[in-house]
């Protein structure tokens, strides 16, 4: 990955905070971008991130999602070349349909995307020692500095990390500097088009604090059937603070 210049906070907080959504908020009309995968942006957000390795799924189970979710989009008059070729046309068709319709449909496509990931499909190079400290040590680099970091798990094939970026600091970024400084010292990963990890992450804002205390529960919970000292957990105490 080439060398990005990284962005600098606006200011660093003292302490921690947690910004909660209304119950009704759409987040179709929260800015943020969309390749295969939608991502909200919103000032002070706390963000359930998933990345993972190149091969962590299988090209033909992501091939039966793509169809998977252009079958719905057509059922529902929406054309997915629509997301490339118009983006402003699909991004306001998608928008007129009814949100819980949408949740619903969203809630299914990640319930398959987790249940296939635990399924640690790959190389799993990140089930061995070395490998998750390199990923643990980079994700809370920058703790302090320009994130809050919250819970995570390094489980063998992917990552689930909770992080609520400062200020003046876009989430991909931080992001991609993870990325970009584990891509070089990862033993034993297999590269898949000149990458080791998948370019696309899912990152979701978490909106209440029933969802944080759920989001926590599911990392926790996430490596219980694997072996032990095949992933690593961290436990955030600053989170409590809000439980």
């Amino acid at each position: 990955m080439p060398r990005q210049k990284l962005s600098q906070p606006v200011c660093i907080p003292s302490t921690p905070a947690f910004i909660a959504f209304e119950d009704e908020e759409d987040f179709l009309h929260i800015p943020g971008y969309s390749r295969n995968l939608p991502h909200w942006r919103f000032f002070g957000a706390t963000y359930f991130v998933t990345f993972r390795l190149a091969d962590s799924i299988p090209q033909e189970v992501a091939q039966r999602w793509k169809e998977r979710e252009s079958q719905w989009l057509f059922e529902h008059g929406i054309e997915s070349g629509w997301r490339q070729a118009e983006p402003e046309r699909f991004k306001e068709t998608l928008k007129a349909l009814p949100p819980v319709k949408r949740a619903v449909f969203e809630h299914e496509m990640s319930r398959q995307f987790f249940v296939e990931l635990d399924r640690c499909h790959g190389c799993c190079a990140l089930g061995h020692d070395e490998a998750r400290s390199i990923v643990a040590d980079a994700l809370m680099h920058f703790h302090g500095q320009r994130a809050w970091i919250g819970d995570f798990v390094v489980m063998p094939n992917h990552v689930h990390v909770m992080v609520q970026p400062f200020e003046g600091i876009p989430l991909e970024e931080w992001l991609y500097s993870v990325k970009r400084f584990t891509s070089t010292r990862l033993p034993g990963a297999v590269k898949r088009a000149d990458h080791i990890w998948q370019p696309e992450s899912f990152d979701r804002v978490i909106r209440d604090l029933g969802e944080l205390r759920r989001t926590r529960e599911y990392i926790a919970r996430n490596p219980r059937k694997l072996a032990p000292n095949t992933f690593v957990h961290h436990y955030a105490e600053w989170l409590d603070a809000f439980m």
